[in-house]
């Protein structure tokens, strides 16, 4: 770290369930975050002190506009050691093969062994040491209440999925030299329980932060003189030459005088949401950002003082975290990374004992009747495969009267299995092996629904990430499949008198 650059590092557990939308459209399923944006620390930090500092000439704009401060990603973690987004240069095999190996395509390697075909990892994050994890969400339906009537609004369901309480997450606010002295004011603004997130007047979002020292920082690998990796550890907002934002990384927007990117062995992904601006009732500016887990090659040698600048952050929105990147990461020198242990992170000793108590998880499951939310989960999930179908149907030009998609029968057999099986067991009899339900190779899960980066994305593939177990309890998960098949099986056969009808008319 440069010792311009002062840190502190924060422990946030999660003494209830956090709302933290990736978008804020008010349609379809929403995805949550699986980290605490370093955008909610900064809002927390400056609802409590913006005040108090503004009365001291420039301090408030320093703290939380000018970029000299930064409030960084909370992410997960195992006692002191921290989890960093999973590289999209990774990839495993398809089907088949080893799948506690990744192979790494930002090093000289570029394909499996034995031709197989590779699947980028996109989910979750990894330990320095090779570790997987993947922080446990939950998702709960509730609908909007009518004030007139006190019962329950007409057409009004909605959905939340947040991270699950009693994890913890480590997150660090640093500053530069000429503002280290608003540090301590910052971190004892942010001691103690705070709110964070969505729907934090409901009974979501109530956060320990303590300080936490001794805890490693990151090191940077020297530049080799031949080829510069970075991996993107948050969100990066760029502009192009004329302040523009942009998608497309070029030297230039990340601070380099020279230089050529590296195509093959760069792996980029981008999102777009406008932040919520508490204090003015309002939404923030459109931010257009390649997220975090990128990975960006290039060729050329930087010198040491660009590399210092990439190291306190780069592009735009600084303060809130976004722009931080890990120089030459000793884990993607190799081109073989071997994968140990994949689950959620380990909660803390109290947490974890209050979330085990069988006569809570009883009480839980009767008071949230989790039957009626998994129904509207399920409506949820078969409106958008049934949305998917159909642009899919209409970029390929298929009419109508030809088959497209599953049968009724294939849902049917879906059906048929989540009656013999649950849980995790029922995931893979559905997605993996030979002898899967749901087969990229077979006729209607085939299909190719969308593209990514030039590759095509097959609805099975689709259906075996959006259908992950996760946390969800097995019964509960084998009441979704069921439920979903029904009603992808019910719109299969409406459709088809429908198409009846107007072949009739």
């Amino acid at each position: 770290m440069s010792q311009n650059i002062h840190r502190r590092a924060l422990r946030l557990t999660l003494l209830e369930d956090c709302v933290l939308s990736e978008r804020n459209a008010t349609e379809g399923g929403h995805r949550g975050l699986d980290r605490i944006p370093g955008q909610t620390l900064l809002g927390a930090a400056a609802a409590r002190l913006y005040g108090k500092l503004a009365a001291n000439g420039d301090d408030a704009y320093t703290a939380f506009h000018s970029g000299r401060v930064r409030f960084l990603d909370g992410l997960p973690n195992d006692g002191d050691a921290i989890a960093y987004p999973v590289p999209l240069a990774l990839h495993k095999p398809k089907s088949g093969g080893d799948d506690t190996i990744a192979y790494n395509f930002a090093s000289d390697k570029s394909e499996l062994p034995d031709g197989t075909q590779p699947k980028q990892m996109r989910e979750g994050y990894l330990f320095p040491d090779g570790r997987h994890v993947e922080p446990a969400r939950n998702l709960r339906m509730k609908t909007a209440i009518d004030p007139k009537t006190g019962h329950a609004a007409e057409a009004q369901l909605f959905g939340y999925e947040s991270l699950a309480r009693g994890q913890t997450f480590i997150a660090w606010v640093e500053g530069d030299e000429d503002a280290k002295h608003l540090l301590e004011p910052i971190i004892a603004a942010l001691q103690g329980d705070v709110l964070l997130g969505r729907s934090r007047s409901a009974e979501y979002g109530r956060v320990h932060i303590e300080p936490v020292d001794g805890l490693a920082e990151i090191a940077h690998g020297p530049a080799n003189g031949k080829t510069l990796t970075l991996w993107l550890l948050s969100d990066l907002a760029l502009v192009d030459e004329n302040g523009r934002p942009t998608l497309q990384p070029t030297p230039r927007a990340l601070g380099l005088a020279g230089g050529e990117i590296l195509w093959h062995k760069t792996f980029l992904r981008h999102r777009r949401y406008s932040p919520w601006n508490a204090y003015r009732h309002g939404y923030d500016r459109e931010r257009l950002l390649l997220t975090a887990g990128g990975v960006i090659t290039l060729a050329g040698s930087p010198t040491a003082e660009q590399l210092e600048r990439i190291e306190a952050g780069i592009g735009l929105y600084r303060e809130s975290g976004l722009g931080r990147l890990w120089i030459e990461p000793p884990l993607l020198a190799k081109e073989r990374i071997e994968i140990t242990q994949s689950g959620r992170p380990p909660q803390s000793p109290t947490t974890q004992a209050v979330l085990d108590d069988p006569l809570l998880s009883w009480l839980e499951d009767q008071t949230l009747d989790w039957r009626t939310a998994t129904d509207a989960r399920a409506k949820i999930l078969a409106e958008d495969i049934a949305q998917l179908l159909k642009s899919a149907r209409r970029r390929h030009g298929s009419r109508d009267s030809e088959d497209f998609g599953p049968s009724k029968s294939q849902w049917g057999r879906v059906l048929e299995t989540a009656r013999d099986k649950s849980g995790q067991a029922l995931h893979d009899a559905l997605f993996a092996g030979d002898s899967a339900v749901i087969k990229a190779k077979g006729d209607g899960w085939g299909e190719i629904i969308d593209y990514d980066q030039g590759e095509p994305v097959y609805l099975a593939d689709w259906l075996s990430r959006r259908l992950a177990v996760k946390d969800t309890k097995p019964t509960h998960y084998a009441y979704l499949i069921r439920r979903l098949a029904h009603r992808l099986r019910g719109d299969t056969r409406h459709q088809t008198a429908q198409q009846g009808e107007h072949a009739h008319g």
